[in-house]
Parts: structure tokens; sequence; C-alpha cells
């Protein structure tokens, strides 16, 4: 009787130690969800078109809606999910005839034209010289759906020249965002 209660209690235990090993193959296993949003980087400007109209010698004219100075007169919005940077460049005026083109400088002189920018530090102040082949800051740190009112002011050439066409010219200023450091 002594044996088959030995027998009996080590069955037991032998049956209890193997249950205790399988619980952790039926124990619950959680989980951990994961949430990602790549990052975008996306601008818009609340002006696509600035018609400057007919300009004499020196004209200074501004990006606004009846060419006087407004500061604020467009509206750049981070339309993306990180802060930005947002820089412009411009180019010539292009006429028909190339003998006509005006173009970009940092002051208007014979057949050159020039265009300055605000700053939102500075609205009043135009000091951001609009370049052909460099990149110029007109916003740092702009946040995801944060807004920035800016302008520009256009100085026409000092002298056009003698046989100018009259004839419509078009050149083109250029918004690009960069992710901020």
């Amino acid at each position: 009787m002594r044996n088959l209660r030995r027998t009996a209690l080590s069955l037991v235990l032998a049956v209890a130690l193997l249950g205790a090993m399988a619980v952790p193959a039926f124990a619950q296993n959680p989980t951990v969800s994961i949430t990602v949003s790549a990052q975008m980087i996306a601008i818009t400007n609340s002006e696509a078109t600035w018609t400057i109209g007919v300009v004499s010698i020196n004209d200074t004219k501004y990006f606004s809606g009846d060419n006087t100075q407004d500061d604020d007169y467009s509206t750049i919005t981070n339309t993306g999910n990180v802060a930005v940077n947002v820089a412009l460049h411009g180019t010539d005026f292009v006429a028909a005839n190339a003998t006509f083109n005006w173009v970009l400088a940092a002051a208007a002189g014979n057949q050159t034209y020039s265009l300055y920018a605000n700053k939102a530090a500075t609205p009043t102040v135009y000091d951001v010289e609009v370049k052909k082949a460099d990149y110029a800051n007109i916003v740092e740190g702009l946040a995801a759906a944060g807004t920035n009112k800016w302008s520009m002011n256009f100085t026409a050439p000092s002298a056009f020249h003698v046989d100018d066409d009259g004839l419509d010219k078009a050149a083109s200023v250029t918004l690009v965002a960069s992710k901020s450091l």
C-alpha cells in the first residue's frame, strides 16, 4: 500500500510538474501596435500669379492686388507634417525676341530688373534678394499647418532696348520647401 501511495504521489507530482511547464504554452501573448507616418514636405502659396502690367523705366511695383505695397499679400501654408524652411529663386523675363529679355540682377540697370521679397520677421523691409542661380530663405522653421505672409517688390530696368517690341515678357519665382533642422 505504501508503494502504491508513493507511486500515486509520484504520478500526481509528475502530472503537476508537466502541467506547470505547459502553462506558458497557453499564456496570453501581448502585442504592441505600431503606427508611423512618412515624412511629408509640402507647401502651398495663396497667390499663383502676378500681373504687373505696363511699366516705365525704374518703376517699382509690389506683389499685391493693385501693384502697391502690401506686405502680407500672399500666404505660404505648410501642408506637410514637419517644420520646413522655405526658399525662393527667380528667372529672367523672357520675350518672344531674346533681344528684349530682362535679366534678373541685384539692382535694376540697362535691360536688368530686380526683385526682392520680405520675411515674416521684417514685413515692411524687402531685404531678401530673389536670385537666379541660388535660393534665398524667406521662412525658417514654419511648423506643420503653420502659415507665413509675404510679398515682393519689383524694380523695372533703368533702360529698355531702343527697339523693345512692347510685348509681354514672362518670368517666374519658385518657392521650395526643405525640412527644418
